[in-house]
């Protein structure tokens, strides 16, 4: 119930060192297994190396996303500094340069003029005396040379100013302003090449980080690989080598020291022999019976002589097919849980052959007689009785059945010695009775539905007066002419007629559905028995027929049989129809196998 498989975690493909010897048995913790981990040991010293240098890297990737921020804020004031420092030239030179040196012109034009001014007058002065005399040419021309002098000054103040409002106040303002823009330009550039740099050390940064955990991480998993190379026992229990056959090739895969295992190969089982199961596959025709906490009686191979007692722990809600490619056999897993003392448990051992015996019902004080004493014919039971030296034929009222035993509820009292395989013994005597129970058969027939029998003839012969088809209305085979139902010797509840058997034709064994359709030709010729075969449908045992157990010409039409629509079809049902069928002439030629829904 308990088992703990131990594998390799180890990547790829190491080698055995050490293991503990099987049938030892450990506890949790316990050293049990130790692989090769010397190649590994080496990629860890060099991963080692990758790791520090990945981690120096990414220290540096730290530091030099700092030097960065820092640059980014230098650089950022210094273009901010120079935009407030060209705003406060254009003010400048609007408010205070060109102001004062308009002044300064405008003052300095009216002392040329004055100067001038002045010189006129001491030239014409000059000229004045210089006409009575008193002063020379010389004088004179000295005087009109001051003249000359002045009003070039005045030119050429005059001409400063124009120049200035012309065109230097101009051109510096257009300079000015022009510096106010781009400083504000270079502060936006400034802000994204500081991003953009900030970004790219940024990224840097997160690529040695990454570089970093990636070494780091597989330096923790060579360190992880070499600690996985010392496996522990998980659970209590004994160790079991998982030695287990290969599906790529014919030799087995061998647990011991030296022997190469792969990754999540299975090296040991860690059974807890305290809690044992039973892996058990139940038919589908039982698995409606079976619940959990059901009672088990387990039987053992290695112990036949001792009784095991558990419960169904678990039943699968689907089924695994257990057939080769085709097979309609289904079977579901159940688990059974050993419920004995642990003392008695820890005789087992895995992988030993049980067989299991779930107690679904239990009755007290039953009567009952082997299944091969039982005789059946419609939906009457016979017993062949001894009577001292006589043999008497009697009839029997039954209750539950199983693959051995049928329960008697009337008919038989305890101590009664009846007749197994009355087949082989009273053959004459059955006949009778077939054919006395086939003409009170008969009578009843008119009480069942009408069944209208095929047009296709059957293979190997046809009857002459065969009924069509009706569109619309369902078609069984028809039964044997004058055949009886006659039940093979030793074979059941839902045995086949063996071969060379009476009525059997030409030493074979003949083909017959639940719905007729017998193999014979003619009376006496069949050897189809009908109860035989709804035993052989009735798989739950219960003496009815569902839908889903239905199989044949049953099955497809299962509305004819099933009379009272409740359903399923019982035997009464079921031997109604098989009248109305031999009534009406049914039968001629062996079946096909489809037709005669299996043997």
């Amino acid at each position: 119930m308990k088992n703990a498989v131990l594998t390799s975690k180890v990547e790829g493909q190491t080698t055995i060192i050490m293991i503990v010897p099987e049938g030892t048995n450990v506890n949790e913790g316990d050293l049990v297994c130790e692989l090769d981990s010397s190649m590994l040991s080496d990629k860890e010293t060099a991963q080692e190396i990758l790791v520090e240098k990945a981690k120096a890297a990414f220290e540096q990737g730290k530091e030099d996303l700092k030097i960065q921020e820092a640059q980014n804020e230098s650089d950022l004031e210094a273009a901010k500094l120079k935009l407030k420092l060209a705003e406060i030239d254009l003010k400048k030179f609007q408010d205070g340069d060109l102001v004062q040196t308009k002044n300064d012109l405008d003052g300095r034009i009216k002392l040329a003029e004055e100067t001038l001014s002045r010189a006129q007058e001491s030239f014409e002065y000059a000229q004045r005396l210089a006409k009575k005399g008193y002063r020379t040419q010389n004088d004179l021309e000295s005087e009109r040379i001051a003249v000359e002098t002045a009003k070039i000054n005045v030119k050429l103040v005059v001409g400063e100013k124009r120049v200035l409002v012309d065109f230097t106040e101009d051109r510096n303002f257009a300079e000015l302003e022009a510096n106010v823009k781009e400083f504000g330009r270079e502060i936006q550039r400034t802000e994204s090449k500081t991003r953009a740099a900030l970004a790219q050390k940024k990224a840097e940064l997160r690529a040695r980080e990454l570089t970093f955990e990636v070494e780091s991480k597989k330096y923790e998993r060579l360190i992880a690989q070499i600690k996985a190379c010392k496996i522990y026992a998980s659970q209590d229990g004994q160790v079991v080598y998982a030695n287990v056959r290969d599906g790529r090739s014919t030799e087995n895969v061998m647990i011991d020291v030296g022997v190469g295992v792969r990754e999540r190969q299975a090296i040991i089982n860690l059974p807890d022999l305290d809690q044992m199961k039973v892996n058990a596959r139940i038919h589908e025709s039982r698995i409606s019976m079976v619940r959990q906490k059901m009672p088990v009686i387990v039987k053992i191979d290695a112990y036949p002589e001792e009784t095991f007692h558990g419960e169904v722990d678990m039943v699968a809600s689907v089924p695994s097919s257990t057939g080769g490619f085709g097979s309609t056999t289904k079977e579901y897993e159940a688990v059974v849980r050993i419920t004995d003392e642990t003392e008695k448990v820890n005789k087992l051992r895995p992988g030993l052959t049980a067989t299991t015996e779930v107690l679904v019902e239990r009755r007290d004080d039953v009567l009952q007689i082997p299944v091969q004493a039982n005789i059946t014919f419609g939906s009457k039971q016979f017993v062949f009785v001894v009577m001292g030296k006589k043999v008497e034929l009697r009839p029997i009222k039954v209750g539950k059945t199983n693959s051995n035993f049928i329960e008697i509820l009337d008919g038989l009292v305890e101590g009664d010695g009846v007749v197994m395989n009355p087949h082989s013994h009273f053959k004459k005597e059955i006949s009778d009775l077939e054919a006395e129970q086939a003409k009170e058969q008969s009578k009843e027939a008119a009480k069942a539905p009408e069944i209208i029998a095929p047009a296709k003839p059957a293979e190997g012969g046809s009857s002459p007066a065969a009924p069509t088809k009706k569109p619309g209305e369902a078609a069984t085979a028809g039964g044997p002419a004058g055949g009886g139902p006659v039940r093979s010797p030793g074979a059941g509840a839902g045995g086949e007629r063996p071969a060379g058997s009476p009525g059997g034709g030409e030493g074979r064994p003949q083909g017959g559905s639940a719905e007729g359709g017998g193999g014979g030709r003619g009376p006496g010729g069949g050897g189809f028995d009908p109860m035989a075969r709804f035993n052989e449908m009735d798989k739950d045992q219960d003496g009815k027929v569902s839908k889903d157990e239905a199989t044949g010409r049953m099955a497809d039409n299962f509305d004819n049989y099933d009379s009272d629509s409740d359903g399923s079809v019982t035997k009464e049902e079921f031997m109604a129809v098989i009248a109305k069928i031999r009534a009406n002439g049914g039968g001629g030629g062996r079946p096909r196998p489809s037709e005669a829904g299996g043997n």
